[in-house]
């Protein structure tokens, strides 16, 4: 039943303009006036069955619509008048509930504790206004409470028996928890989704959609002392476009844009979920290959070469070929660190440029030459 009720919350919520591409403040609006709405209708329904006290039932009557009238009014995007609205009119039906109408065994105060949980979060953080209403309404909240327990009034409207007094308090604490508990877990999971998305910008070049030059070095360096510490090969393929500055002369800057993308999407779809690709910078890309030999790195890297080759590309109705240019190395226990790599195949995709481009070099001999001579 617990699920049923959330799963048409949330299509309630959806109905009448919630949705993720909301402000976070906004959409947490929504969630307080939802939970405002649930719990008035649940004390109205038991005034109605319980109790014939007539200013009660009259002002939550008059509340219910109020709340229901607000919630109209976020679809139309009255934020901050609702902000405001639903904190001061919970705060006025309460202190009457709690000071005028009920008794203290009621229950009824113990929805002060709801003020300075709810109202920093309801009100915006950014704007002083609203911080200064949210430390003001939880100061009063506090000390409205702390006179309730500590000032016995005898001057009740309306007096109630033992085992109503039961049913409103336990009905008060689960009408907390309750509303609580969803509002956090929505913030749990809203937060959790940001955070993987800042994660993902953080992480991905924002054209290709390929890993960016950051996570390539942070896991080449991984991958690097997981080699040292373990003995496993592991390869870097370093590569670029043909005479990738005729394609922007001739078709503009935005074509090239669009065959980076192309380029981008056919390298993904031909290497193993185990390869980590990124852009490197430019028209450069690079991929990381994981615990894969000399030879494989060969073979991955022919393949790649043939198939981008092979390729028609389309820019602007035009069907264009390319060729792309390979440096590639593998790891070593005679290197130093990472960049020590890097600058190597750096030096291996220089030779293929310079020695006829669509073409791949190894930086393997090359490397070996280097660290030999560093030893002499």
């Amino acid at each position: 039943m617990l699920w049923v009720g959330l799963f048409a919350m949330n299509k309630l919520l959806k109905m009448i303009g919630y949705s993720n591409q909301l402000d976070y403040y906004d959409r947490i609006l929504y969630l307080m006036n939802l939970c405002v709405i649930l719990v008035t209708g649940i004390y109205l329904t038991l005034y109605l069955l319980y109790i014939t006290f007539i200013p009660a039932i009259g002002l939550h009557i008059a509340y219910f619509f109020f709340s229901t009238y607000l919630f109209l009014l976020l679809k139309r995007r009255k934020f901050d008048f609702v902000r405001y609205a639903l904190s001061i009119v919970f705060m006025v039906q309460l202190t009457l509930a709690v000071f005028l109408w009920f008794p203290v065994d009621t229950g009824f105060n113990l929805f002060y504790f709801m003020v300075p949980m709810s109202i920093f979060i309801l009100m915006r953080s950014d704007i002083k206004a609203q911080r200064i209403f949210s430390v003001t309404a939880s100061i009063l909240a506090s000390l409205l409470y702390l006179i309730s327990e500590t000032v016995r009034l005898d001057f009740y409207m309306y007096e109630t028996g033992d085992q109503l007094n039961l049913l409103f308090r336990g009905i008060a604490i689960v009408s907390i928890l309750i509303p609580m508990t969803y509002i956090f877990a929505k913030l749990a999971k809203d937060n959790y989704k940001s955070q993987q998305e800042l994660l993902r910008l953080a992480s991905t070049d924002v054209l290709t959609q390929t890993y960016n030059r950051r996570v390539l070095y942070s896991a080449g360096v991984e991958a690097f002392l997981e080699a040292k510490t373990n003995a496993h090969d592991y390869s870097i393929i370093l590569f670029d476009i043909d005479f990738f500055k005729r394609v922007n002369d001739t078709y503009g800057h935005p074509a090239g844009d669009v065959l980076l993308k192309q380029l981008a999407r056919l390298i993904s779809q031909n290497i193993r979920k185990t390869d980590l690709f990124s852009r490197y910078g430019g028209e450069e890309f690079a991929i990381l290959l994981r615990k894969t030999s000399r030879e494989e790195s060969e073979i991955i890297a022919e393949k790649l070469l043939n198939i981008v080759r092979d390729h028609t590309f389309m820019l602007e109705n035009h069907a264009v070929k390319i060729t792309i240019s390979i440096g590639m190395i593998q790891y070593s226990k005679n290197f130093s660190n990472f960049d020590e790599m890097m600058k190597l195949v750096d030096n291996a995709l220089y030779d293929a440029k310079e020695n006829g481009r669509d073409r791949i070099s190894t930086a393997c001999e090359v490397a070996d030459e280097h660290l030999s001579t560093d030893k002499m």
